[in-house]
């Protein structure tokens, strides 16, 4: 069986949120072709633009959540610096 009409066969028996994913993956892979250079390099994005595009991403937020407040400035030992010598 060719591998085109094995694709269709696939994409047939996905559901709809699947098939929605390999949708958005494939124009993915379809644009990233039309790229000349396929990397995005640090020094293009400042380290303000890329802190705020941190930020605003919301991938941190569970850092504000109560719930991981799990310890207090009392817990623990204090710690013993090695002194240059």
């Amino acid at each position: 069986m060719p591998v085109s009409k094995r694709l269709l066969q696939s994409l047939d028996n996905m559901t709809p949120p699947k098939r929605a994913e390999v949708e958005t993956f494939a124009a993915f892979v379809v644009a990233r072709r039309s790229l000349r250079n396929h990397s995005v390099l640090t020094d293009e994005i400042s380290t303000k633009e890329l802190m705020q595009l941190i930020t605003d991403s919301g991938s941190f937020d569970w850092l504000n959540a109560s719930c991981e407040d799990v310890y207090a400035s009392e817990d623990g030992e204090a710690v013993k610096w090695l002194s240059k010598s």
